[in-house]
């Protein structure tokens, strides 16, 4: 059951940064108390915004990770966790999300057609998020909005992943890896 939600063009950027974006921190600083987020880098505000929203507590009280990939589960409660923790319609049917802390989240992705999982009956939790599959949830948490124009990026190619990032470019949530490529597989 497809509903209009609020994250707006502004929260997905700055998930984007923060989740997918956030890579190679030097151990420089403590932002929001996290010994690896260093104060200044592009990525420095996206995780204070991310820590004041509740929306992560980080991997420990002092580390954030900054250089380890999210998962599909965790990139399932950081999107859960921005819209309020909204109660998902049902139960989501994926027999591989055994953590208590994922459930919700997930059934709540399911329930809203954010995601339709990696196949009818699993959700692959613990599989790193691609940039192809964020693009795409973030996509659908906007409610699937039509993109101004083509993404110009050579390696986009599936079907599925064409408006979303052609959407998240003319956003200016993206310019991808380089000119002419977004590296969704990575």
């Amino acid at each position: 059951m497809r509903t209009k939600r609020t994250a707006g063009a502004g929260t997905a950027a700055v998930l984007v940064v923060a989740l997918v974006s956030a890579v190679g921190a030097d151990s420089a600083g403590a932002v929001a108390g996290f010994g690896d987020v260093a104060d200044g880098r592009y990525f420095t505000e996206a995780v204070q915004w991310m820590v004041d929203e509740e929306i992560t507590a980080g991997v420990s009280a002092t580390c954030f990770a900054t250089s380890r990939e999210t998962s599909r589960g965790e990139a399932a409660a950081f999107l859960w966790r921005s819209q309020g923790e909204p109660a998902p319609g049902g139960a989501h049917g994926f027999v591989d999300v055994e953590k208590p802390w994922q459930q919700d989240a997930v059934a709540w992705l399911a329930d809203e057609e954010i995601t339709t999982g990696t196949s009818p009956t699993t959700f692959s939790p613990e599989r790193p998020l691609t940039r192809g599959e964020f693009a795409a949830f973030l996509y659908r948490l906007e409610g699937e909005p039509a993109p101004g124009g083509s993404h110009g990026f050579v390696d986009v190619v599936k079907p599925w992943q064409q408006d979303a990032v052609a959407w998240l470019a003319d956003e200016e949530i993206t310019t991808g890896t380089s000119p002419t490529t977004f590296s969704p597989e990575r």
